[in-house]
């Protein structure tokens, strides 16, 4: 499951902005999802550097976030009643995947 987010840059550092106005912590700013083939599971992440920031502020890129929540991960909301689960960012090694549209 992904989620819009915008890229801004606020003090000069990059800021990933959900579209419910929550923002992401700088720190959790990680990796690039990159697909071969068409499915979600033929992909690989790179980390991503300035030169990538630079490149999607430069081109206005649409980007999505990858999310998770009890229906798509339902092992990590095993103590959760069913549809009360809130939805999480999706971490891999401890930082968020966009996607690049």
């Amino acid at each position: 499951m992904t989620e819009r987010v915008t890229l801004a840059m606020i003090e000069d550092e990059p800021t990933f902005i959900l579209e419910d106005g929550s923002i992401i912590d700088t720190k959790l700013v990680g990796y690039i999802s990159n697909t071969y083939g068409g499915h979600p599971e033929n992909s690989f992440y790179d980390k991503m550097t300035k030169e990538d920031i630079k490149f999607i502020m430069d081109n206005n890129l649409e980007l999505e976030i990858e999310m998770m929540d009890e229906f798509t991960d339902p092992e990590l909301y095993e103590d959760v009643a069913l549809f009360e689960g809130d939805r999480r960012l999706k971490l891999y090694k401890g930082k968020i995947i966009i996607h690049l549209k």
